[in-house]
């Protein structure tokens, strides 16, 4: 709900239908307009405000009840955004329409209508118009009431070199001729929807289509030449749909549903109605060149834009302090879908590394923030793109379906989307329809979760009672920084917990399900012997982390090593020890135990997610005299999963298998393992004579161990590979292998090219933040953004996920020195889209050095250093 001082238009005037005429100049890279659109005068008015930002208003005229009158004046505020249009006469209440013309900038900023420049089949260079208005930026393309609950239809006209093909959500209606070299495309009229799903696209786009279900006709477009690498998302999305109408039991409602592939695109993918935009990694696949990961990212982004056709675009947020509902859905529904779709993936298992664990790690700082966050200006919505609304967000609702039943939980979503669908809505509707559905006290528990920050920490006691063996549970806020002697906050949440129980030579009992809403509960044990082992929150559906009694930890060691638990839960108890050691509620060598029992695993996410957390000790004791020793235990931890996975695929194998090999050998290889890196440089130089003989899913991971102990020759051979690839995957594979040199000369040079034509604007950050990965770059990534934070600001200071990514590499410091040059260099640089970040960043530095104070002795008697 908006608050009173929520910068927000008046609601006097109301748009219900847009009719917007655009031409793009490519020769000047600009953009002329016209628009009318319907309105409604709710009280009468001399003045009509509406949001518009870097547009040149030529005029405006009102006309109602047979009578036009032109604005007066024409006034605009650039930091609230708007155009103030003043009319000398009075204007009635009732039915009104507004014609305006303006022109603007066809931008280089990767919002509202921008160009896009990329290489022909031809070797020339070519440019693309595009849009990209979420959250608040279709005011840069056309003045209009640029806010999620203003809906309306719009008809769109593109006049455009008769060369190009144009695009918009809807199909065309009509394409003549417009006069030397120049067609006009006018597209049928779209339902009801926000201006931030508008989209408008024109370039030299060819295109594959499909029939999919309900008659929708599917489509793939592409840069000329590369139609055919959208095969895998045409078949994908034409499988899905039918998902998604059968689970929905709404069918999509529009004709047309067509995936682009934009070359210059800030985010992953942008769910327009009906017109989904992506950056090219995240639709292409090429069959011979694209690695198993990148056909998974592909299903996965396909997968979360559509389900956003009905969780965003059919029913849309009221305001931006739900955008949650947006995102997480998507998140979520997509996991869903693409399981659906390829359940062989394990999505569940993956799904708890790659947004539940990233949130929870997120969620343990002070500086987060609720599900539900208020907005007042619409400059702070880009700071809500971040874990929590995505993939806190997708884990809360996960464990809210699986308390009510998914059955159930379906029932509920029904009921949602067809009370809301061409509305908005708000979370607590959402909730009233789910405890409709479920006869469950949805709002109440669900508050707990989305309205506060945070998560909670089970500590779990056994206790031996009058009636047999009983857990005592209790709950309290986790964060990492305990230090400040705060008093423990007396937040509680509505936990759905659940238990496993096992024993030897015995399976896992049937989870107890209940919900804990007080401080402290007890369990009883549906088993009474004392050494059984016990998990709480089995396959990690719940957003908490859970602590146990040493002998407890104990007696989970070897189900851990023999496998018997399954994958997620194996992945989360090891995810729990090292964020517990981060917090100092258990000790460092806790954690290191715990890793040492998983030399058996076979599972690809485990080993994903236990890996990121040993590099995240590496990357905190660079500078320690142990260092070395750290390095060999690691080594020696990854060096038997290895060599069982091996190089070469061995028939039979899958796509985990190839997830699997990526990570493990990567890893051994980081840590120096001698003969990875020898087979590594060996296959390298093979590729070199022979491009075919280097599988696509071994290529990212030979390219950086090769370049982890390459040289100028290797340095300058990557660089031709990444100049002379016309597809972006591999072009982001060499780009991050060029991060990974020790050499600081080498580093620094990757930085300066970043800057440069050699690296495309969408991408400078994804090899700034590579390089501030390597221990080698660390502080080079870091006064290199200081250094040329001008360009960078000009760039992304608008903010978005790259700005985020950008700021946050100074987060992996770990001393006071680079503690207050990181403060000081915010304070005369202030970063308003991305402060929230900054301050995460500035309490990571605290709590890392801290927490070399706390351990440093421990790691320094463990390790000998």
């Amino acid at each position: 709900m908006t608050t009173a001082d929520a910068i927000v238009l008046p609601v006097n005037v109301r748009p219900s239908r847009y009719q917007i005429w655009l031409q793009p100049n490519f020769a000047e890279f600009s953009f002329a307009g016209e628009e009318s659109i319907e309105v409604e005068v709710m009280e009468p008015t001399s003045q009509i405000q509406l949001n518009s930002v870097e547009l040149d208003i030529q005029s405006a005229t009102l006309s109602q009840g047979g009578n036009s009158q032109p604005a007066s004046e024409i006034s605009f505020d650039t930091k609230r955004e708007t155009a103030t249009l003043s009319f000398t006469e009075t204007i009635p209440a009732g039915a009104a329409s507004l014609k305006l013309v303006f022109s603007g900038e066809l931008n280089d900023k990767l919002r509202g209508f921008y160009r896009s420049q990329y290489v022909g089949q031809d070797g020339e260079t070519r440019y693309l118009a595009a849009t990209q208005f979420e959250a608040t930026d279709a005011r840069r393309a056309f003045p209009c009431w640029d806010e999620p609950a203003h809906k309306a239809k719009f008809q769109v006209t593109l006049v455009v070199p008769d060369h190009l093909v144009a695009l918009s959500n809807t199909p065309v209606a009509e394409e003549k001729p417009a006069g030397s070299g120049l067609k006009s495309v006018r597209f049928a009229e779209s339902p009801v929807m926000s201006t931030y799903l508008l989209a408008f696209i024109v370039g030299d786009f060819t295109h594959i289509e499909q029939q999919a279900g309900n008659n929708t006709k599917v489509s793939v477009w592409t840069t000329a030449g590369k139609e055919e690498q959208g095969r895998f998302a045409l078949e994908t999305s034409a499988k899905l749909l039918s998902f998604f109408n059968d689970y929905f039991e709404i069918p999509y409602p529009l004709e047309k549903l067509d995936h682009i592939a934009i070359p210059d695109f800030a985010a992953g993918a942008m769910e327009n109605w009906g017109c989904i935009t992506y950056r090219e990694t995240a639709l292409l696949v090429d069959p011979d060149n694209s690695s198993a990961g990148t056909r998974q990212r592909v299903a996965e982004v396909v997968a979360h834009e559509m389900a956003h056709m009905w969780f965003g675009d059919l029913v849309t947020m009221q305001w931006w302090d739900d955008l949650w509902l947006n995102e997480s859905f998507a998140s979520w529904m997509g996991t869903k879908a693409v399981d659906w779709a390829f359940p062989e993936w394990q999505m569940w298992t993956q799904f708890v590394n790659m947004d539940t664990n990233r949130a929870l790690s997120l969620d343990g700082l002070k500086n987060s923030h609720p599900i539900e966050q208020e907005v007042k200006d619409p400059a702070e919505v880009s700071q809500l793109f971040d874990a929590i609304s995505y993939s806190k967000g997708a884990s809360v609702i996960r464990m809210l379906e699986q308390f009510l039943s998914p059955e159930t939980f379906r029932e509920g979503l029904r009921q949602y989307i067809s009370a809301h669908q061409y509305q908005n809505a708000r979370t607590e509707d959402l909730w009233a329809a789910l405890e409709n559905a479920s006869q469950q006290p949805v709002t109440s528990i669900m508050g707990t979760w989305t309205g506060q920050m945070g998560y909670p920490l089970l500590q779990v006691d056994a206790q031996s009672g009058p009636g047999g063996r009983e857990l005592v549970l209790s709950q309290e806020r986790f964060v990492y920084d305990r230090s400040s002697g705060d008093a423990p906050e007396d937040t509680v949440w509505q936990i759905p917990v659940g238990i496993a129980q096992g024993g030897v030579a015995q399976a896992i009992s049937p989870a107890i399900s209940l919900v804990m809403s007080e401080r402290q509960t007890r369990i009883p044990l549906a088993s009474p012997g004392t050494d059984q082992w016990f998990k709480v929150n089995p396959l990690q559906t719940g957003f908490f982390r859970v602590n146990y009694a040493p002998e407890d930890w104990e007696r989970l060691m070897p189900v851990i090593s023999s496998l018997e638990l399954p994958a997620t839960d194996r992945l989360g108890l090891q995810n729990d020890a090292y964020a517990l050691s981060r917090a100092g509620i258990l000790p460092v060598s806790q954690f290191l135990t715990v890793a040492a029992v998983y030399q058996n695993e076979d599972d690809a996410s485990v080993w994903s997610d236990l890996a990121s957390n040993l590099r995240d000790v590496e990357n905190l004791i660079a500078d320690e005299p142990y260092y070395q020793a750290y390095r060999s235990f690691a080594r020696d931890l990854f060096r038997p999963a290895a060599v069982r996975i091996g190089w070469d695929a061995r028939p039979g194998e899958g796509h985990l298998d190839a997830l699997l090999r990526s990570t493990v050998l990567g890893q051994a290889g980081s840590y120096g393992d001698t003969e990875v890196l020898e087979e590594a440089r060996g296959r390298f130089a093979s590729y070199l004579q022979d491009p075919a003989s280097l599988h696509p899913d071994l290529r990212g991971l030979v390219y950086s161990l090769a370049a982890q102990t390459g040289e100028r020759d290797t340095y300058d051979q990557l660089w031709e590979l990444a100049k002379n690839t016309n597809l972006q995957e591999e072009h982001i594979r060499l780009l991050l292998s060029l991060a990974r040199f020790a050499s600081p000369d080498l580093l620094q040079e990757t930085l300066e090219r970043s800057l440069t034509d050699d690296v495309r604007s969408q991408d400078t950050i994804t090899v700034v933040t590579a390089v501030a990965g390597n221990l080698h770059g660390r502080e080079l990534a870091w006064s290199f953004v200081k250094d040329r934070w001008e360009e960078f600001d000009r760039r992304y200071g608008g903010g978005g996920f790259g700005l985020m990514r950008l700021v946050s590499i100074c987060g992996a410091f770990a001393d006071a020195g680079k503690l207050a040059d990181v403060e000081s260099f915010f304070q005369e640089h202030p970063v308003p889209a991305a402060e929230r970040t900054i301050r995460q960043s500035l309490e990571r530095i605290q709590l890392n050095i801290r927490w070399l104070e706390r351990n440093g002795v421990e790691l320094s008697q463990r390790f000998g250093g």
